[in-house]
């Protein structure tokens, strides 16, 4: 296993050597091939002398930079989770009360349980559901003489439809 890693680190070396070769030497390439193309067409001379290095120098610069992120993969890989990790959680943090109110507001059931009307006699508080209270049996509801929905006991209003009750 020692000996796995030790030529696995062995090769990360050599891309990371052979790929700022090439980079550096695919840029130079790159630069002498395009500054001889832009001056022979800025002179009007016709065909560039070092327009092949232009050529040349591209795939060069381009197999040179794959080399290195392929050597710098894991470093790449660190510092991005170390930028982005903190962005993340603290994204989490702001976005965790909305989901909570999303998940509340998509289950019914929870919403009922934790909905309570309470007694206008003594006080005791009661399940939404309920129309008469567990502890002294008070009417919780009364019936809206306008619409004839249900609504709490001591609303002065109903929420159907808003006519004094």
């Amino acid at each position: 296993m020692k000996e796995g890693k030790q030529r696995h680190n062995l090769t990360k070396t050599g891309l990371r050597i052979i790929g700022i070769l090439l980079a550096l030497g695919g840029l130079a390439c790159t630069i002498i091939g395009s500054i001889d193309l832009f001056t022979a067409i800025s002179e009007g001379e016709g065909l560039p002398k070092r327009f092949f290095l232009l050529m040349i120098g591209l795939p060069m610069l381009t197999i040179g930079v794959a080399m290195l992120i392929f050597g710098f993969r894991r470093e790449i890989g660190t510092y991005l989770k170390d930028e982005t990790m903190p962005v993340a959680i603290e994204a989490g943090k702001e976005f965790a009360p909305a989901a909570a109110a999303l998940a509340a507001a998509a289950n019914p059931a929870a919403q009922n349980a934790a909905a309570e009307n309470v007694c206008p006699k003594c006080g005791a508080k009661n399940p939404a559901a309920l129309h008469f209270c567990e502890m002294c049996g008070t009417p919780l509801t009364k019936t809206c003489p306008a619409c004839g929905k249900s609504v709490r006991a001591d609303a002065a209003f109903c929420g159907h439809c808003g006519k004094k009750v």
